[in-house]
């Protein structure tokens, strides 16, 4: 028995005669009905995911924002690279950033934030003027270590930058 078909019969997603095979063979084999129970057990968790409530700031973002005063370097990546623009992290979430500039950068450009021991590879969401300065809000894409010798507080690893600031 294939694997998304079981998937499918655990959603209700089979056509009838389809689910009648299937039904039929988890009849006669344990470990497709094994496997179907871990299936339902999958979407169970996938559903109470889903229910959770998200974070609802004043914003009402998924994520609340951590105010920080980071110093950092931006280097542009895509649609040009440029060089590098010294920075500051102003504000941090779970899936983003927000930069204080001296420049703008256009909606879509891909950067490269450098911070402490970590390469931040982020999507530009916004940029706005403020004053002689620009704010930019960015995506998070991926964190790396600068180099394979250098990693970052092991509390970090695998999360996104700033969790420090939980701890």
């Amino acid at each position: 028995m294939r694997a998304d078909h079981l998937e499918l019969y655990a959603l209700g997603e089979l056509s009838e005669d389809l689910s009648a095979v299937v039904a039929s063979h988890l009849k006669v084999c344990a470990d497709c009905g094994i496997q179907l129970e871990e299936s339902r057990v999958t979407i169970g968790q996938w559903i109470a995911l889903a229910d959770e409530p998200e974070y609802a700031g004043p914003e009402n973002r998924k994520n609340p924002r951590v105010a920080t005063d980071d110093p950092a370097v931006l280097t542009v990546l895509k649609p040009e690279r440029s060089p590098r623009i010294t920075m500051r992290i102003v504000e941090a979430s779970t899936g983003g950033l927000k930069l204080q500039l001296p420049r703008q950068l256009m909606t879509g450009t891909l950067v490269q934030v450098r911070v402490r021991e970590l390469f931040i590879l982020a999507e530009v969401r916004y940029s706005i003027p403020a004053g002689k300065l620009f704010y930019a809000g960015v995506k998070i894409h991926d964190v790396f270590p600068t180099c394979g010798e250098c990693y970052p507080d092991p509390r970090l690893v695998g999360r996104p930058f700033l969790a420090a600031a939980e701890f």
